[in-house]
């Protein structure tokens, strides 16, 4: 089956949104639940909370190997066989009975799941490129950023009305109902004389020479410090917002739902911006834009503004570092003709290693609660905006 851009770009773009949505879900869904399954599982809150860290584990080492793959044996089996592998750890998560076995299932859920987002991500970008891939990435993102909003509701209703189990026997149906209609209505993209050969030497050197490329490298740096900034906001905010500012529980999750809005409107609004001055200057001025949240927010965070800079600049910063890591992922994506399976897994990996970086020196951090996460997200947030400067800076004079 080959890609005819007439009749297959909307039902395309409507699947790889849905396959978008299940990580998110993944994720946030049983979120509400995990004191109720913790005490299900005889276990402690914290070792059912690692069950978040090993997904998060999965989704950085998946990439690295279904990257690769995806170049040599092309993007819809990989796709395929990362949705049937996610339903069918999805489903041992169901059936699961202890917490140890949840978290190593937790992990190969994620595992499966970001080779069928990497496959995803490396078909757009067979068919789509420059500008209009960060046209169609903004549409995409708009489901990525819908899906936390109603994760967390949908896992809360299902599991007082039916029980948390079937939180992921829910997302055993939605793994196999997106890997059914990819049997059905995905072509491949990759075409046979554009693959490579599935070897050890292939694998180092496809990654060495993304490595070796400065331009692509500075995107991917510009990546890695966004989903930085992204998971210190994750990380700290609850506490800092709940704890420390006694804002109610209600409050914040209000709170968090603007930002996801926004983020969604951020998307839409990139769609339309690149179309008028192209993903580059759009990107620099965006990379502009969130240097300045970054500097607000430590200003409040020091005393200097007040915590309504707090509250402001990290609403705003949310959505900038949303369309940032599009259109960085971009920039990425058109340095290579060949290759584009790696270079996404170089992307989705260093993304989720930084998030994981990000929250472990939050951790680590002595400081106030305040203090650390205006400083570590501005740090985070400043780096990230002149990355991507420099990215297309130097992309601009190649």
């Amino acid at each position: 089956m080959r890609f005819d851009p007439v009749t297959s770009e909307k039902s395309l773009l409507a699947l790889l949104a849905a396959i978008v949505m299940l990580a998110p879900f993944a994720i946030d869904a049983y979120l509400p639940v995990l004191g109720i399954i913790a005490r299900d599982l005889a276990a402690s809150e914290a070792l059912v909370q690692y069950t978040i860290g090993s997904f998060l584990l999965g989704l950085a080492f998946g990439p690295l190997l279904a990257g690769p793959l995806s170049d040599a044996i092309g993007r819809r089996p990989v796709l395929i066989f990362g949705l049937l592998g996610f339903a069918f750890f999805s489903l041992a998560c169901a059936l699961v009975i202890n917490a140890e076995t949840f978290v190593v299932f937790r992990f190969f859920q994620a595992l499966m799941g970001s080779a069928s987002l990497l496959a995803g991500r490396a078909l757009m970008a067979d068919v789509y490129s420059g500008d209009e891939l960060s046209q169609k990435q903004s549409i995409i993102m708009v489901a990525a950023v819908i899906a936390p909003m109603i994760a967390p509701l949908l896992g809360g209703w299902v599991s007082s009305g039916l029980g948390w189990r079937y939180i992921f026997w829910g997302l055993v149906l939605g793994g196999l109902i997106a890997a059914t209609v990819s049997m059905l209505r995905l072509p491949e993209t990759l075409l046979v004389e554009r693959r490579n050969p599935m070897a050890i030497s292939q694998i180092i050197g496809g990654y060495l020479g993304i490595a070796q490329n400065p331009v692509a490298m500075m995107y991917l740096v510009a990546i890695s410090f966004m989903s930085g900034a992204f998971f210190v906001y994750v990380a700290a905010t609850p506490f800092l917002y709940i704890e420390t500012y006694g804002m109610s529980v209600q409050a914040y999750a209000w709170l968090f739902t603007v930002g996801a809005f926004l983020a969604g409107l951020a998307n839409f609004a990139n769609f339309f911006v690149v179309k008028q001055i192209g993903y580059r200057s759009t990107l620099f001025w965006q990379g502009m834009l969130v240097i300045v949240c970054g500097i607000a927010l430590f200003c409040g965070a020091s005393g200097l503004f007040g915590r309504w800079a707090i509250f402001g600049a990290g609403l705003l910063m949310m959505p900038l570092l949303h369309v940032i890591g599009n259109n960085s992922l971009t920039g990425v994506m058109d340095q290579f003709d060949a290759r584009k399976g790696t270079a996404s897994a170089f992307a989705m990996s260093s993304r989720f290693a930084s998030g994981m970086i990000a929250v472990a020196i939050v951790g680590q951090y002595n400081g106030s609660v305040e203090m650390q996460y205006g400083l570590i997200l501005f740090v985070f947030a400043v780096l990230a905006g002149v990355t991507a400067q420099v990215a297309v800076c130097w992309d601009k004079s190649r």
